[in-house]
Formats: C-alpha cells, structure tokens, sequence
C-alpha cells in the first residue's frame, strides 16, 4: 500500500491564494497553443463505475433484505465510503450523464430547448460548447481518459462532442430496444417473434418496435451469458485495464445501461430468484420483459396481478444480480493487474425506477418517490481510508467531475458547481449542503434528510413526507405542516437562483 503524501496538490488546490497561482492555476500552451494541465504525478487513477436505474433498496449494502444478489457492490461498498442519501440533481438518463460529465448542474433545467434526437422532456439537452467536460481537462493534464459504455445516449450523435475528449471511446450498441437513438437496427424480429414477451396492454405502443429491435439483434449476436450488454460493457473495461501502460495515469469509466428494461438477464439469473416454475402471466406463456411503456405506466393500466407484479420485481432483480456479477469481473481484473492498490473506485447510479409502488411501473416525473430519487454511490479510496464508513452528504452527480479532477491535482473549471468528495478523506467537510434538491422533467424534489417535497414546477401540487414515519412516502402531509412546505420550497428557489423556471413545450418561457 503506498505511503501518504504529507502535502497533496489537493491541499494546494483548497489552499488558493499564491501557492495555488504558483502551483499551476491556468497551466501553459504549447507551440500548437492546445492547453496542457498541471497535475500531480503521485496521484491515483480513477475507476468509475456506473450502472443505469438502479434502486438503492436493491443493493444488499442499503438494504439487507434485498431480493437482488449484489455480493460484489456490497465487497466494494465495504472497502469504501458509502453516502447514504445521494440525490441525482437532474433525472433521468441523459440529464444525469450531462452534469456528470461537465460537473454542472442540471437543476433546474433553465437552458432547455427540444433537441431532435433526444426524449421530448425537459432536461434532455446536449452538453453546450461553452461547458466544461472532465475528460477533455483530464486529457490536457497528460492523463489516459477511457469510457466503455453502452449507454444508447451516449453513444448517440448529441454526446460526440463528448466522445472527441478521450483516448479511448468504446460505444456498444447491443441495447437493440434503444438503437433509435444512436444508430438504427435494420433487422427487427417479425412481429410474431415478439408475442411471448410483449403485455397484451402494450399491443399498440411504442415498446412494439423496441421489442422487435432487442429480440432481433439478440438473435444475431447473442450466443452466452458474456454477450449480454452488461458483461459487454464490463469486458471493454477489462481489455482497457490490460492495454494501460506502466505508470501512465488513467481514467477509465464503465458505464453500463443495465439493469434498465427490458429486464432480460440470462435465465439462470431469473431461475436463482424467481424458481423454474412459470409465476403470474408467464402461465399464458408471456415473460413480461419490458412490462411498461416507456415511461411509465399504471398498474391498473397493464391490468397485471399480483403474481406477475412480484415476477417483474424479480426479473429486475435479476438484471442487477447479472450486473454485480461481471462488475465483480471488473474488479478481479483491476486486481489481477496490480492496479488496485493505486486506483480510486467510484460507483454509483443515475436514477432508479419504481415496480409497483404508488401505483406505477416504470419511472413517472410526476411522482418521483424515493425508488427514484435514492441511487446508491459510494467511493473507494486506494488506502482503504473510511472502509465502511457511511456519508450523510447529499453527494450528487455533479460531485464527480470536480472529485476526479481535484484526485488528479487538476484545478477543476470555475464553472463547474460541484464538490470535491475526496476532501473527506482528508478528515474535512465539503461545503454545507443542508437541503438536496433535483428536478425530473418539470416536477421538483427537495429533502433535508427527514422530510421531502416533491410538486410541479410552478408550486401547484406541493406534497410533502416525513421519510422518519413513512419511509414509503405514502401521506401527504403538506397540509399540516405548511411552514415545511414552505421551508422546502424556499431551498428549491434559491437553488435554482430565486425561481424557478416555467417550461413550454419546446422551450423555457421564463422564470
């Protein structure tokens, strides 16, 4: 285990002031007038592991009476600093990879404009020119800067110029049900191929064609368990560990879309936590993989009974379970190649989804609950430094471009608005986050650890729960407690720099 050094660039960083100035605040321009970074040359790479819709009462480390196996997050999570409440500030997928990527936040929406490519919703806008992105500060720094993913935004035309920032850019494109988005499957399954998976309830809708893509390029390229997107993504993250030369520092993300619908894991996953025995409408012959319409629906819409409410529960379970196995791969390998030692692991999740609660199945901006909004993160230092320890910071998305920069000794961008998490373990504090606050689409959520506010954008529908006596947020007790309301209210306003916006249906009106 390597020694700790007495004084860190990060030290420098937070020091400001002279020493920071003389240590490198802009960097220097070489002859071609490209930007190159100072960084500090003892500082450890960076493993970031991402998993999409992800629960963190799924995680066996948050919850030990989850019905998903997650024996390798739960190793990681033991060797790391877990946060106990991280809050994604902008949701879902895309919004989330924006902030993470430029270390700004999405909250509240206010620079969004319908962008042709991306989900109609507001949020969904591709990185500006002007914003700053981790990776390509990274790279000016001399740093080796990977991302594996097969995420179908990311890999899309509205994130290349993301793309253009790495060494190593590795899209996969094997979540067929999603290939609208970056390049499209030309060799669909009849529409026969797709009845034993499709709810009679969503015969006419969208997730017809989505369905035909995933079970058509499944029949093309899937063979084993190690073609499933999941291990697809965690072996590209594999080949980059072996491709890193000796004692160049790297980055490396891996970024998975798993376990997000269809929830289509190797059957002997489902087997292990559903049994061999058909459950629910799977007696009809259906195995409701994608059992919603994107993005949600209501249980009384699909018209599914109990049974096959529970089946779906553990057919996204299952999905995890296969995703913490080869993330338990991943890890093996950065092990196996010496590298764990000197290497910070981060992981965590963008949003999660909701199965059955309040009604719905899938992910409703309207009633973002705590399935939702609760994702798990957590960060392992290369010492073991704070192993088991918990946070009761509101870490959030926008948190990691500045804690990878500042890992590295690289000044962050003055634009980017989140914090260094790693100053915790230095034994200091991050700036106080008293309240966190998010948005999805145009609903807004803001907690202060106990209570949570959850409305429209314009202030309408405020509800408000008391997580400490319903951990379900099932009672509305706004009514009752109008100076919470309030309270919470006041915290969504300022943060989003004293109102929010009013958003029309391709673009902010005002506010």
């Amino acid at each position: 285990m390597g020694v700790r050094r007495g004084f860190t660039r990060r030290d420098v960083l937070k020091a400001g002031g002279a020493g920071a100035l003389a240590l490198g605040a802009a960097g220097c321009a070489t002859d071609d007038f490209e930007v190159e970074l100072e960084r500090d040359p003892d500082a450890p790479n960076v493993l970031m592991i991402v998993t999409d819709s992800t629960r963190a009462d799924f995680i066996g480390a948050y919850n030990s009476k989850s019905i998903a196996k997650t024996p390798n997050i739960d190793a990681l999570a033991g060797d790391s600093l877990r946060f106990s409440l991280a809050v994604p500030d902008s949701m879902p997928t895309g919004p989330v990879r924006r902030a993470l990527l430029t270390g700004q936040r999405g909250f509240p929406s206010r620079d969004w404009v319908l962008t042709e490519g991306l989900p109609e919703e507001p949020g969904w806008t591709p990185i500006g020119a002007h914003q700053p992105i981790f990776t390509e500060m990274l790279g000016n720094a001399g740093i080796n800067t990977s991302y594996c993913t097969d995420n179908p935004f990311l890999a899309g035309p509205r994130f290349a110029n993301f793309r253009r920032t790495l060494d190593a850019a590795r899209p996969d494109y094997s979540q067929g049900a999603y290939r609208a988005f970056n390049k499209p499957f030309e060799r669909p399954a009849q529409r026969s191929e797709i009845e034993r998976y499709l709810l009679p309830n969503l015969s006419d809708t969208v997730e017809v064609q989505r369905l035909r893509d995933h079970v058509g390029w499944n029949a093309l390229f899937r063979r084993g368990e190690r073609d499933y997107s999941a291990a697809r993504v965690m072996r590209m993250g594999m080949q980059v560990l072996d491709e890193q030369q000796k004692g160049k520092p790297f980055f490396l993300a891996v970024d998975s879309f798993d376990p997000h619908e269809p929830f289509d894991a190797p059957r002997a996953y489902n087997v292990q936590l559903s049994g061999s025995e058909p459950k629910g409408i799977q007696k009809r012959g259906i195995n409701p993989i994608q059992p919603f319409d994107t993005p949600s629906n209501r249980v009384t819409t699909l018209q599914i009974d109990d049974e096959t409410l529970e089946l779906i529960r553990e057919m996204y379970a299952a999905e995890l379970t296969y995703a913490d196995k080869w993330i338990g791969r991943l890890m093996n390998k950065l092990a196996d190649s010496g590298l764990d030692e000197n290497t910070m692991v981060m992981y965590f999740s963008d949003h999660g989804i909701t199965l059955g609660e309040h009604g719905i199945i899938g992910k409703a901006a309207a009633l973002p609950h705590r399935e939702i909004y609760h994702v798990p993160y957590m960060i392992r230092d290369p010492e073991r430094r704070l192993a088991g320890k918990s946070s009761d910071f509101f870490a959030s998305t926008h948190d990691v471009a500045r804690t990878v920069l500042s890992n590295f000794g690289v000044r962050p961008a003055g634009m980017m608005d989140g914090e260094d998490l790693g100053v915790l373990f230095d034994g200091k504090d991050p700036p106080r986050r008293p309240y966190f606050t998010a948005i999805y689409a145009d609903y807004v959520i803001a907690g202060d650890g106990r209570y949570v506010l959850i409305s429209n954008i314009v202030g309408k529908s405020r509800r408000l729960y008391d997580t400490l006596k319903d951990p379900g947020e099932l009672n509305d007790i706004a009514a009752d407690n109008p100076q919470i309301v309030d309270t919470l209210w006041q915290a969504l306003n300022d943060e989003a720099g004293g109102t929010l916006p009013m958003f029309g249906k391709d673009f902010v009106l005002g506010g």
